[in-house]
């Protein structure tokens, strides 16, 4: 019996398949992807998604084609943000100390072999000239091992150096995905994608179908993501991080901070500032995108903590 299971805590998983039973050929047809870690056939990114329905059910019905016996169970209960965010978070952290653990194994791995190299020619005097022919041999033999394995261990030595990189890059990337600027966007997108969903629902034919439990599972997720952002957003702006610059206190000949750089305003827009480049066009940057200003018309009391953190 397989069993094609989706839950928002786990994504599309498959259970119940064999090695050479005949269902990889159809599962990896139709969107599946073996997890290793899992020993499950999965649909990657599947998490906190709605079930790809059209991609299950004729997933179920090549496999009961083949002769599989299979049962389908779909979960839709759409978890909120702060749930989602704290599993993220898990997971990513699982990650960074897999990752911490692979550098030190590798590290150790590259000090066993620096020592190895070592060891092979610690015997032999420093400036031992090698014998021709076959009386050297050996001698060439032993410093080629050691040369071999001083290399791989320097090898193995910058793989476990970028192990420390990956882990940093890995909290750079989740705080981003916290920052005013960045969640005003994403809330901006997905705003997008409902609009277009909407549409889509509109021209369905009346009645229950796969592609409208589709969109609606879609829309549910989206409409609940972007409320969770919404929040963040309205944090950020009761304490002073997003909201507060606009085109009312942004004019002309301003300097706004942005992405590191004190630009100058060449026109404020409903939802835009654009800045000089130097050159004869200007760039457009969201009003959230702004750290700091500079305005003779109004004085900015965050402006040195503003610099300080941007620095």
């Amino acid at each position: 019996m397989i069993e094609i299971t989706h839950t928002h805590a786990d994504g599309t998983l498959v259970d119940g398949t064999e090695r050479g039973d005949g269902t990889a050929p159809i599962l990896k047809t139709h969107g599946f992807r073996w997890f290793p870690s899992i020993k499950q056939w999965g649909i990657r990114s599947s998490r906190d998604q709605a079930p790809r329905r059209l991609a299950i059910n004729a997933t179920a019905e090549a496999l009961r084609a083949a002769g599989h016996q299979v049962t389908v169970t779909l979960e839709n209960d759409v978890r909120d943000n702060a749930t989602v965010r704290a599993a993220t978070h898990e997971r990513l952290e699982d990650r960074r100390t897999a990752l911490d653990a692979k550098g030190q194994r590798l590290t150790a791995e590259s000090n066993a072999l620096h020592r190895y190299s070592d060891s092979l020619v610690e015997h032999i005097p420093l400036g031992q000239p090698v014998l021709p022919g076959k009386r050297g041999q050996a001698h060439r033999n032993t410093l080629e091992r050691s040369v071999n394995a001083a290399i791989k261990g320097a090898q193995i030595a910058r793989q476990a150096e970028a192990m420390p990189v990956r882990i940093a890059a890995s909290h750079r990337a989740e705080a981003r995905t916290e920052r005013p600027d960045v969640v005003k966007r994403r809330v901006e997108r997905m705003e997008a994608d409902v609009r277009g969903i909407d549409r889509r629902l509109a021209r369905l034919t009346p009645g229950p179908s796969l592609v409208r439990e589709q969109y609606e599972g879609d829309r549910a997720v989206l409409l609940e993501r972007i409320k969770g952002d919404q929040e963040l957003l309205e944090q950020a702006r009761a304490e002073g991080r997003f909201g507060q610059y606009s085109k009312d206190n942004v004019h002309k000949h301003d300097l706004v901070l942005i992405r590191g750089q004190w630009r100058t305003v060449a026109r404020a827009n409903a939802k835009t500032v654009s800045v000089t480049t130097g050159y004869s066009w200007t760039d457009k940057y969201g009003w959230e995108e702004i750290r700091s200003l500079r305005c003779a018309h109004v004085e900015d009391a965050e402006q040195p903590a503003a610099e300080a953190a941007e620095s």
